[in-house]
């Protein structure tokens, strides 16, 4: 059997206006040393390395399943990514 010292990943990156992409990279197998590779790449475009994932996975974003994010970007910075139901529903209980 054939060795090989690379491996491919998934990066995920977020540009300076916050917008994340994904990108298929192919690194050492080394996760440090991947990874800094993998920052290094990213800065040279401006994108700041957030994740990155053994193999190559498709990555799906907020903009992905929200259509009003496409027509205005600063949605996503005004509303809670973590909100799960309207407001009226949601209950909040010590116990």
């Amino acid at each position: 059997m054939m060795e090989t010292n690379e491996m491919i990943y998934t990066a995920i990156f977020q540009g300076a206006q916050g917008k994340l992409t994904r990108s298929r990279y192919t690194g050492v197998v080394d996760k440090n040393e991947a990874w800094l590779a993998a920052a290094r790449m990213g800065s040279n475009s401006n994108m700041c390395l957030l994740a990155l994932v053994p193999g190559d996975h498709p990555v799906y974003f907020y903009e992905n399943f929200v259509e009003d994010n496409a027509k205005d970007s600063s949605n996503v910075r005004n509303h809670d990514l973590f909100e799960l139901k309207p407001e009226e529903e949601q209950i909040f209980e010590m116990t």
